[in-house]
């Protein structure tokens, strides 16, 4: 059923099946003795930062700026955009060359062999619908990747699908996953901005959960063995995914913490939506996390959006929330570097990775042994379990 009304609506094809490859690039990439770097704009980035970060010489950052400033204001550099570079193979802090693509293709190049001048290039920015089935044999993250999918749609579906499936516990093995998705493509392979999510179906435990996108900013509806259950919506519709979870070094502390979410780079103001159905049981200050609001969407799922500039008007605890619904805006608040939505999925309690796959399922008895014994022992003995420090940038 869902499958047929994708056919009408001209997502997907009466004749193409669900696992066709994207045609061949016809473009072929020229070899060089010498490697290109690529770094994609994040907020708070200047040209100036990025280049002295690769170990660029003060003085060719200098060349450069004032090069492309002649064509291009780079106090507008922004999310999305892409800065590649290569460098001299007798001495990495000269560079040979220099090119920011802008998001709507053109590309901005500098050649240092030659006197030093920004040249326009107008890059065909191809359209394509991309189509994949694959079975999920690991962790979502790494089916993705070896499919040639968007390894940031592990982050996507854990929260479209938050309440429903839990991708650390509840896969055995051999679940088949099929995704449509949208992406921006240039002739060499480079992608502009992020790939869009238009449908995914999962058959997990013996039913089908599928996701079919509407407009740019509605909710996904999510159904069950066809049955509609819910709207479900991304955090930041069309953001960035700049950091996940996972040990990493801290941006403001530079030591190496757990980071316990996902980041999505947005500027401050972006809009911030709840993701599925709950209360508010928190909206306030949090050490480390700023302004936060943590949603119960129920069956011990908690989702939590931090680092907020404001909430929206009228928000508090107790308040009752749809998928969709503004929460707040994104902000830099708290212990972090700059402008961006830190999102947590967390189930008991916990932060959960959305990304890799517990080490082994867990029946509902032995975990909730777990805490069982673990609010037992603090009552009696003062014992805690310590996790790893929270990293809430």
């Amino acid at each position: 059923m869902i499958f047929r009304t994708l056919l009408l609506a001209g997502i997907v094809s009466a004749t193409a099946p669900l696992h066709a490859q994207p045609p061949a690039e016809t473009a072929t990439k020229a070899r060089s003795a010498v490697s290109v770097s690529r770094h994609e704009v994040v907020p708070g980035d200047t040209l100036d930062e990025i280049l002295s970060d690769a170990g660029i010489a003060a003085e060719t950052r200098i060349e450069a700026a004032l090069a492309i400033d002649d064509v291009f204001d780079l106090s507008t550099l922004s999310p999305g955009q892409v800065l590649r570079w290569s460098v001299s193979a007798n001495d990495p802090a000269r560079l040979e060359r220099l090119s920011l693509l802008t998001l709507d293709g053109i590309d901005i190049v500098l050649d240092f062999d030659k006197p030093l001048a920004a040249a326009l290039v107008r890059t065909e920015v191809r359209r394509r619908d991309r189509r994949e089935t694959f079975e999920i044999d690991g962790s979502l993250y790494e089916a993705l990747a070896a499919n040639d999918a968007p390894e940031s749609f592990a982050v996507d579906l854990a929260a479209l699908l938050a309440g429903q499936v839990d991708f650390r516990r509840d896969l055995v093995g051999r679940e088949r996953l099929a995704l449509i998705w949208r992406e921006d493509a240039l002739p060499d392979g480079t992608l502009m901005a992020e790939p869009t999510l238009s449908y995914a179906r999962l058959e997990l435990g013996g039913h089908i959960f599928e996701l079919v996108a509407g407009p740019a900013d509605r909710p996904f509806i999510l159904f069950k063995d066809g049955t509609p259950v819910r709207q479900t919506a991304r955090p930041v519709p069309g953001a960035r995914l700049s950091s996940v979870f996972g040990k990493r070094r801290h941006p403001v502390l530079g030591v190496q913490r757990l980071h316990t979410g996902v980041d999505y780079a947005a500027e401050t103001g972006t809009p911030v939506m709840a993701t599925g159905t709950g209360k508010v049981i928190f909206a306030g200050t949090m050490r480390g996390y700023g302004r936060t609001i943590d949603i119960d969407h129920g069956g011990g799922v908690v989702t939590r959006y931090a680092h907020l500039s404001r909430f929206a008007s009228g928000l508090a605890a107790e308040s009752e929330v749809s998928a969709g619904d503004r929460i707040g805006s994104v902000g830099a608040t708290g212990l972090v570097s700059g402008p961006n939505l830190h999102y947590e999925v967390r189930i008991d309690g916990r932060p959960t990775d959305p990304m890799r796959k517990a080490p082994q399922a867990r029946s509902m008895v032995a975990r909730s042994a777990d805490r069982f014994l673990l609010v037992a022992g603090r009552a009696v003995t003062g014992f805690f379990i310590r996790q790893d420090p929270e990293d809430r940038g």
